[in-house]
């Protein structure tokens, strides 16, 4: 474990470095996990236009694990790093948590342009005690994705609102010999129960009965051949690089969120022969929590000596700059482009060729999403890594659904108690 840990921390430490005696660079040093030709380099290009006394370099790591410790361990060994993303909410709690995230209060509050990140009822920045510690620089909504070739073919009807039954009926009538009818199946407790669906209280909120609904219905639509198998899923690390098989049609229903969108309309990388089309995600029990949210937060180094110029970029990324992250598939926090740029920006130079426009405004554009983002992390790290393996061990057939979130829940609580007990 050291001695990975140490292969990556040499591996990290080349980025930004600015020769002899380990000194740090003049250069703004910024880390995130979006390809710089899906929009971050047009971005520093832009800012550097603006602000010619400032010089930006782009490091891109992949958002997985090993390129999460790879930051994680540039960050902790003192790597010039200015500005960094963060994706997940683990990786955001551990971060804030360790004393990775500068504050940013002050400065949010004393600019106009960004106030609505200082709103509590539908949070965009990660509080720490009430202290601003990361902005949400995207708007990730759900939605269901379906090859309309493949639907066309099947006879079945492009959903305008349906319910989660409905999802696992339109699954099975879209499995094939050669295609399997979805991915995986939506959050249902996240649709259900909305923001913060994790806790309850001072305790975890694993009783809900819709947490064991998700696990059951994974694991049985598992069973029928209708969802992915997990022991494939797994294997080949689909959980974190699915567009290949959707695009190779090995399955068809995908519940994904924007990002993903870069994929679908470059043929030369990702050939495919069909169009694709957009459905909200199914609502649960009557419940229609979107399941996306707030995300791709941006934070400052808390060590980095160019706080002033740090702060410059992120305003201009969240603000003016935004724009060129269409193309990676980043909707802005702020709205502030046109409907007009967001079709052409994250559908490519030509949308109709690849795309049903028409769904994508009504479920994208026209569609108001309810957003949870989440504002309590108390544990969130143990707790996640808790539901991942028992949904695994679930998922592989391994363990029943019940006893699976029941040990969630046990290890939940433990986890929220713990992590409560060392913070007073």
């Amino acid at each position: 474990m050291l001695a990975g840990l140490g292969a990556v921390g040499a591996a990290a430490v080349v980025p930004g470095c600015s020769g002899g005696g380990g000194g740090k660079s003049s250069v703004l040093q910024v880390w995130g996990g979006v390809p710089a030709a899906s929009g971050p380099q047009a971005v520093v290009e832009a800012f550097e236009k603006k602000f010619p006394q400032y010089k930006v370099n782009y490091t891109r790591f992949v958002n997985d694990e090993r390129g999460n410790l790879k930051l994680d361990t540039a960050l902790q060994g003192g790597l010039d790093i200015d500005v960094y993303f963060t994706y997940a909410q683990a990786n955001l709690a551990l971060r804030a948590g360790s004393g990775l995230a500068a504050d940013l209060t002050e400065r949010v509050r004393a600019d106009p342009d960004l106030q609505v990140f200082l709103d509590t009822d539908q949070p965009r920045a990660y509080l720490d005690n009430g202290r601003v510690k990361a902005l949400a620089t995207a708007r990730e909504p759900f939605f269901v994705l379906f090859n309309e070739k493949l639907r066309q073919q099947a006879g079945v009807e492009l959903p305008q609102s349906w319910t989660i039954e409905d999802y696992r009926a339109t699954a099975k009538r879209l499995t094939t010999h050669s295609t399997i009818g979805a991915y995986t199946i939506p959050d249902l407790a996240r649709i259900a129960l909305g923001p913060n669906y994790w806790y309850d209280g001072d305790k975890s909120n694993f009783g809900n009965p819709h947490f064991e609904q998700g696990f059951r219905l994974g694991r049985e639509m598992i069973a029928e051949g209708s969802v992915f198998p997990w022991s494939e899923v797994l294997s080949r690390h689909l959980n974190a690089y699915q567009q290949n098989s959707f695009l190779k049609a090995e399955f068809h229903l995908w519940s994904t969120a924007p990002f993903n969108l870069r994929y679908l309309y470059d043929a030369k990388k990702y050939p495919h022969d069909f169009k694709v089309s957009f459905a909200p995600p199914p609502t649960v029990d009557g419940n229609d929590w979107n399941g996306g949210a707030y995300s791709n937060f941006v934070m400052v180094n808390p060590k980095s000596p160019k706080a002033d110029a740090a702060w410059e970029f992120v305003k201009f990324w969240l603000t003016e700059g935004s724009a060129p992250m269409l193309k990676g598939g980043k909707l802005p926090t702020l709205g502030n482009v046109t409907d007009d740029q967001v079709i052409t920006g994250m559908l490519g130079k030509e949308p109709d060729k690849f795309f049903d426009v028409d769904s994508f405004n009504k479920v994208v554009l026209t569609k108001e999403q309810k957003l949870a983002t989440d504002t309590r992390l108390t544990g969130f790290p143990e707790i996640s890594l808790a539901y991942n393996q028992q949904r695994d061990l679930c998922w592989l057939g391994e363990k029943d659904p019940a006893p699976a979130i029941d040990e969630v829940r046990r290890l939940a609580d433990a986890a929220i108690a713990r992590n409560e007990r060392s913070s007073e």
